[in-house]
């Protein structure tokens, strides 16, 4: 491959200052939007990326370490690309990307009619059993709205509570033993989940059967006493939780509905195209042993802000969903630990030896330093990019000589301290046979995020959150 820097960098400054902000985009076309998911890259991005890319060297292969629901793997999927590699830790995102990526024929999801049938026939069987169950808590005197520590009631007791109920009535509806599921859904709403996933487990198509098990993940999160548009754990407030009453099963046939549509869509988008290799991983992205070395042409990526602990939860956002989904795969504790598994969730309280080539960080640390005496927030920093640091040697021995790099990153601030990634991920760079390319600008529209945070948890002290954010362009040098 040859040297195209300077065909880049002429056809990227040719653009206006505003083209990456992509602010009224429609995010939502084919399978993009079959499930939602934190922090997510609008496709757009990584369209443009490729297509641009695209005009002066042949892409063969395709590398996003951080896959998150798939984004750009659809991409590249849409674009013909032959080879394409993703990865995440996160169980959720494994299971979104693959739905997103896997071209189902409109022939099969005729299940989906039978499903909707079964489904309404098994509400009407147990009419009698939903209809009496809120009767029974209250006669009973559990407390809906209780806390998780308060023992023998509703929010620790839900699986066993429901199965003396359906034991009483002589009813067979599996109760997953799901940790504090009282304390996340009301009574009703775990009985129709309950119902709704025992049909879904009874498809013999694999592929079919996870496409629809997206639209049931969506549902338990939209179901469940989360506050909406929130990442983290919290649930409503205790007068919302009593008179909640969520129509359980018509948000699942809206979901199912609108995503079967997607699949069509998708479907009749790459009729008569031959079909992109696309292999997924549920692996550490500082090691990536799917992905073969010195073999990706292209990579598109956006790492985390920052540590899951004080950014964005990512395991906090999937436990809800992978605790319906995947009860009889993963524990209670392998959905808590996954943000403890992701970059940065290595803790260094007792300090740390600064090793990575960057000074640039350095010095933001030593003002970290100057606000925490006690090392724990300079030590989340310095793991996160130590993390990164690893991360981005890995991803570069993935790479081909001349292949092209664009990292899609935020620079976060803590303690009053702005931490320029963009800059740290320049200079990490340069001691991984990296060349620098240039680095665009976009502002980020429609953020799910405060527009002001504390960052030195005192009162009164905010400053405003990411409204920016920076692709860095590397080129692996020969």
């Amino acid at each position: 491959m040859n040297n195209i820097d300077k065909q880049l960098i002429e056809e990227f400054n040719k653009l206006p200052d505003d083209y990456w902000d992509f602010k009224n985009a429609d995010t939502k076309e084919l399978t993009h939007s079959i499930h939602n998911y934190p922090a997510i890259m609008v496709y757009p991005i990584s369209r443009n990326i490729i297509s641009t890319v695209k005009k002066y060297q042949e892409i063969e292969s395709l590398l996003d370490p951080f896959m998150g629901s798939g984004t750009v793997l659809l991409e590249g999927l849409l674009a013909g690309i032959d080879k394409i590699y993703g990865n995440d830790l996160n169980p959720l995102a494994y299971r979104i990307a693959k739905a997103k990526t896997k071209v189902l024929d409109p022939k099969d999801l005729c299940v989906v009619d039978k499903l909707i049938k079964d489904i309404n026939k098994k509400y009407a069987e147990y009419s009698e059993v939903l209809d009496g169950v809120n009767e029974y808590i209250k006669k009973n005197n559990f407390d809906i709205t209780a806390k998780i520590y308060e023992k023998g009631n509703w929010g620790e007791c839900a699986p066993k509570i429901l199965n003396q109920y359906l034991h009483e009535k002589k009813v067979i509806i599996r109760i997953p033993d799901i940790k504090n599921l009282g304390f996340w859904f009301v009574p009703k709403c775990v009985l129709e989940l309950a119902i709704i996933k025992m049909e879904i487990d009874k498809i013999e198509n694999i592929d079919i059967k996870d496409y629809i098990m997206i639209a049931f993940s969506e549902t338990t999160r939209i179901v469940s006493n989360r506050r909406n548009g929130e990442f983290k754990m919290y649930r409503m407030k205790p007068e919302k939780v009593k008179i909640f009453n969520p129509d359980v099963k018509g948000c699942f046939y809206n979901i199912l509905d609108e995503n079967v549509k997607k699949m069509i869509e998708l479907s009749n988008r790459l009729e008569n195209r031959e079909s992109s290799d696309i292999k997924l991983s549920l692996d550490d992205a500082s090691i990536l042993k799917n992905v073969p070395d010195n073999s990706v042409d292209l990579v598109i990526t956006s790492p985390p802000y920052g540590d899951s602990k004080t950014t964005v939860a990512y395991g906090q956002f999937s436990r809800v969903s992978l605790q319906w989904c995947d009860y009889d795969r993963y524990t209670y504790k392998d959905i808590v630990d996954i943000d403890k598994n992701l970059m940065g969730g290595t803790t260094y309280k007792k300090g740390y030896k600064f090793d990575i080539k960057s000074e640039t960080l350095k010095a933001s640390l030593d003002k970290i330093l100057e606000y925490d005496k006690n090392l724990e927030r300079a030590g989340d920093v310095y793991s996160f990019y130590k993390d990164l640091s690893v991360i981005l040697a890995t991803v570069t021995r993935k790479c081909r000589n001349n292949g092209y790099q664009f990292w899609v990153v935020g620079n976060r601030t803590v303690k009053e301290v702005q931490l320029p990634t963009d800059k740290i991920l320049v200079e990490i760079g340069k001691h991984e046979g990296l060349e620098h390319v240039m680095t665009l600008g976009r502002n980020i529209s429609n953020k799910v995020m405060p527009s002001e945070n504390s960052p030195t948890n005192e009162i009164g002290k905010k400053v405003k959150t990411m409204n920016k954010e920076l692709i860095v362009i590397f080129r692996k040098e020969v």
